[in-house]
């Protein structure tokens, strides 16, 4: 009779454990323009376990109903997530945007140069309008058409642009660092297979910067980075699931 309850009471252990652990699925995307997300760090800060999202930005993490999920990347605003239920869920992150800090302006003089001559055209105007040389009926002078600008003011939305533009060529270059680092691609250049190929990929996965530069050669970088797996306790190659 006691083994009979200690049966039934180890059968219990056990479907308790099972219906608690579970694996959380999802899609990121982008809050404002509802793109999905490549190469995010989704990380259960519960169990340790750490995945990052694929080409699709989808991702797959065991977790548990009350384990807290986070969602980091170098270009996005860090996001958290309470588990509640293992249903599929959706989940929108914000881009980080450069802000400038506010310059207040309490008073302007504009000052004449040592030798006592100010330009009779430009004194602190941002634009002003082409003119012919005054004359006795025109003191002022005749409008000749055209403007002149200031262009310097416009440098900060060339600064805007440019970074926009550097922002969109980095998604598109993680996009292609998640094409290439994959499990089936990785296994054909290192002797690894299962969890062992799944960390060794979310170490040594390359940063942008890293992965364009002029001498990178994928051989080479993963024969390098496979020398320092190796070289590195066991401790310390625990990095979390890879997607497949």
């Amino acid at each position: 009779m006691p083994r009979q309850f200690l049966l039934i009471l180890i059968a219990c252990l056990v479907s308790a454990l099972a219906y608690g652990q579970g694996v959380q699925k999802g899609v990121v995307y982008e809050i404002k323009s509802h793109t999905v997300v490549a190469g995010l760090r989704v990380e259960n800060s519960t169990n340790g376990k750490v995945t990052a999202t694929d080409k699709a930005g989808k991702f797959s993490i065991p977790a548990k109903p009350g384990d807290l999920l986070l969602f980091k990347s170098s270009f996005y605003l860090t996001d958290s997530v309470l588990v509640t239920d293992l249903r599929e869920r959706q989940v929108f992150v914000t881009a980080k945007q450069t802000e400038l800090k506010e310059v207040k302006v309490t008073n302007v003089e504009i000052k004449k140069p040592a030798s006592g001559y100010v330009d009779p055209e430009f004194h602190g105007q941002t634009m002003i309008y082409q003119r012919n040389a005054p004359s006795a009926a025109n003191p002022k002078g005749d409008p000749k058409g055209g403007v002149i600008l200031r262009l310097h003011y416009w440098n900060k939305d060339e600064k805007d642009k440019k970074k926009q533009a550097e922002f969109l060529e980095n998604e598109q270059t993680r996009d292609e660092i998640a094409k290439v680092f994959t499990a089936d691609n990785i296994a054909k250049y290192v002797p690894l297979k299962g969890p062992e190929l799944d960390n060794f990929i979310l170490l040594y996965i390359p940063s942008v910067k890293v992965y364009t530069a002029g001498e990178f050669n994928l051989t080479n970088y993963l024969s390098a980075s496979y020398k320092s797996y190796l070289a590195l306790p066991p401790d310390k190659r625990n990095a979390g699931q890879l997607i497949k």
